[in-house]
């Protein structure tokens, strides 16, 4: 990457450890998830009028015994009863260990064929899943990115692991930014 200087990336105000941490962003706290085991991958399904059935909401989140709102009733999942009421709509979801490896992969692809789902929806998770490095560069990328620091050569939003690993080594360097 001609032109990438860590040093003139980094604002002073960042929080290094907290954009490059293990784990999953959970979409409702915005806590790490940490472990497989402690995700979940839910959505909404309802349907029109006309019977058309339609999905929408697609999200990684704790499971309901962990996280930090794990002593609530839903944790940070849906509210199956809200979205009833809303709108007759039903919370679905698996597991986290479901959507990882290749039959993840494969179940996310076949999500993606269904043509249910949104396609952006479906390539972000999958994406966030399945590509080493994605999730725990997404945060240093998007600021690379809007600095103009980082041209990606495949194009905004998809990152090959060299630009990945670059990103996350200046993530965790610690090195003040220049502004």
């Amino acid at each position: 990457m001609e032109g990438f200087s860590p040093r003139s990336v980094m604002s002073p105000d960042t929080h290094t450890r907290d954009r490059v941490a293990a784990g999953w962003r959970c979409s409702s706290c915005r806590e790490l998830i940490t472990s497989v085991q402690d995700g979940w991958v839910e959505w909404v399904a309802s349907e029109d009028e006309q019977g058309t059935a339609s999905v929408r909401g697609l999200r990684l989140v704790h499971k309901v015994s962990a996280g930090p709102r794990s002593a609530s009733l839903y944790g940070c999942q849906y509210d199956e009863h809200q979205e009833f009421r809303k709108d007759q709509s039903i919370v679905e979801g698996l597991p986290l260990e479901r959507f990882v490896g290749p039959d993840g992969l494969m179940l996310l692809l076949s999500f993606l064929a269904s043509g249910d789902f949104g396609r952006d929806e479906i390539l972000e998770l999958t994406k966030r899943l399945q590509i080493p490095h994605y999730e725990q560069a997404s945060q240093p990328l998007h600021e690379a990115l809007e600095l103009g620091a980082l041209i990606p050569a495949i194009g905004q939003g998809y990152y090959l692991q060299s630009e990945m690993r670059l990103v996350l080594g200046w993530a965790r360097s610690n090195i003040p930014l220049k502004s």
